[in-house]
């Protein structure tokens, strides 16, 4: 090789390495991009969900749902969020939105609070066999949170079944002693 060969060769390949550099440089920014509206976006939706338990807090449910499902749509896939948006329905009584959020919650990741939460909005409708099933659903996730037995024996009694709210009024306690709510109505039933 001469020396005017490798000279236009080495040149060659410092041509392609800048090439290369260019390349992925005109790549990194659109990347960079891509990663800084991800993390905005992540910021958006933490900030809409600070601002809907403002609202929240300050008794505007209207506010707080819309701010929270501004957040949903733009980030179904985290289940405290539908859990949320979930909670808020079901305060402003409508039970069956409530519901499906919460139903969407589940298929995203199962635990015993969303089970605890869909037995309630059940209940809230009346469906109260269905509300059963995800209380013990919920208990078998977590037999050691009282306020499932508790808020299953509230289903109990209006299924009209007190010795089995007995039971669960009894379990809550054993859990919790101070659980004053479950020591008032055990004492309601036992006047029975």
């Amino acid at each position: 090789m001469t020396i005017m060969q490798i000279i236009l060769l080495g040149a060659s390949a410092f041509f392609a390495f800048k090439i290369y550099e260019h390349m992925q440089g005109l790549q990194d920014p659109e990347e960079s991009q891509n990663s800084d509206n991800v993390m905005k976006e992540k910021i958006d939706v933490d900030a809409l969900v600070e601002e809907a338990d403002k609202a929240y807090d300050a008794g505007h449910l209207l506010e707080a749902r819309e701010l929270l499902q501004k957040a949903h749509d733009h980030a179904r896939d985290i289940p405290e969020l539908s859990n949320r948006l979930g909670f808020v329905l079901g305060q402003m009584g409508n039970h069956a939105e409530a519901l499906k959020m919460y139903n969407h919650a589940l298929t995203l990741r199962e635990d015993d609070v969303t089970h605890l939460a869909i037995a309630s909005q059940l209940r809230e409708l009346g469906r109260l066999d269905e509300a059963q099933e995800h209380y013990k659903l919920a208990i078998e996730l977590d037999p050691e949170y009282e306020v499932t037995y508790f808020n299953y024996a509230n289903l109990l009694v209006d299924m009209n079944r007190v010795a089995e709210a007995k039971m669960m009024y009894e379990k809550a306690l054993e859990i919790a002693p101070d659980l004053d709510a479950a020591k008032e109505e055990l004492e309601k039933l036992n006047d029975r």
